[in-house]
């Protein structure tokens, strides 16, 4: 019997990619005929005729699953959801601008054949400014220094997963997701294929300079406490300046009595400094204490309300996708 793959491909207001995404996917898949395949294709609640468009696909062929968020949910948790969806023996995720490569689905394949639980490709080339280039490379370089090795520089969403890790997936619940550091944690056996990414045909990407400074920081702040940790040794280091300046200003006045200046301009900067200090802070502190409240309150990763070409009512599926 071939062993069923899925392809999760999420979907935000790609009107004028999805169809070129859907025909290029069927004729890659085609050829591995060693295997089955579906398509699963969440859509974050796209405002264009995206859905439409998908839906009419999904109504000549059965082999493509269809969801519809409530609302936007972010890039993660799409994916998140395509992974608790997928049947297969193993996922692949891939963007619907095909800046990814599917013909690295034989390759990915293989080396999950191999023994590989995670097969994740690795971008060599990719085309954008110089200045976001090289923020990119440092930033995967000090996210392997906080998290570990086990995170590959240059790594980007293009991957394949193998089932032992979609069913660790479903049993984890974090509502603020950094998925490329997770899914590399709860991997056994890890490798990176190198590939030179392709440019954008249609539409712009979603991810602007801010949407991924905030994914930047979501990395961050979900595989480590580097910022507790900053905060503490900023706080001590300006504990310790202040103990020195009173020091100073104990000798002066006893070494040469009246030669301090009169007038609260010291002890203003002193204390408008400390304020700032303790609000920033209390303000990395709550930062922290927020995710903590989001993750106990176990809200749902996503709502759907449109499944097409699914056998279980939306309700039986949203109780599946929360399954411990």
């Amino acid at each position: 019997m071939k062993p069923l793959i899925s392809i999760v491909v999420p979907v935000f207001n790609e009107e004028d990619n999805v169809g070129r995404t859907y025909r290029e996917l069927k004729r890659v898949t085609a050829e591995l005929d060693e295997y089955e395949f579906e398509f699963v294709f969440t859509d974050n609640h796209s405002t264009d005729s995206t859905f439409q468009k998908l839906y009419e696909i999904a109504m000549t062929d059965t082999t493509v699953r269809l969801v519809r968020f409530a609302r936007n949910f972010g890039f993660q948790k799409s994916v998140l959801t395509g992974y608790r969806l997928a049947r297969g023996a193993a996922a692949i995720q891939i963007d619907a601008d095909l800046q990814d490569p599917p013909a690295l689905f034989g390759t990915f394949l293989q080396k999950w054949r191999e023994g590989h639980d995670v097969v994740v490709g690795v971008r060599r080339q990719r085309r954008e400014g110089r200045m976001l280039h090289q923020g990119r490379k440092s930033y995967y370089r000090l996210m392997a220094r906080l998290d570990g090795p086990h995170l590959i520089p240059d790594a980007g969403d293009f991957r394949l997963i193998d089932r032992s890790v979609i069913e660790k997936l479903r049993r984890i619940h974090e509502p603020h997701l950094y998925l490329r550091g997770l899914i590399s944690s709860l991997a056994r056996r890890q490798i990176g294929v190198p590939f030179d990414r392709a440019e954008r045909l249609h539409n712009q990407s979603k991810f602007r300079f801010g949407a991924l400074l905030k994914l930047a920081a979501q990395g961050v702040l979900a595989h480590s406490s580097l910022p507790l940790r900053i905060a503490f040794y900023v706080g001590l280091a300006t504990a310790g300046a202040a103990a020195v300046l009173a020091a100073f200003y104990l000798l002066l006045a006893i070494l040469n009595p009246g030669s301090i200046p009169r007038g609260f301009t010291t002890t203003q900067i002193l204390i408008l400094f400390g304020i700032g200090l303790n609000s920033l802070f209390l303000g990395v502190i709550g930062v922290y204490v927020g995710r903590i409240y989001d993750q106990v309150r176990l809200r749902p990763a996503t709502v759907i309300s449109d499944a097409v070409n699914f056998d279980d009512p939306i309700d039986e599926i949203e109780q599946e996708l929360i399954r411990m």
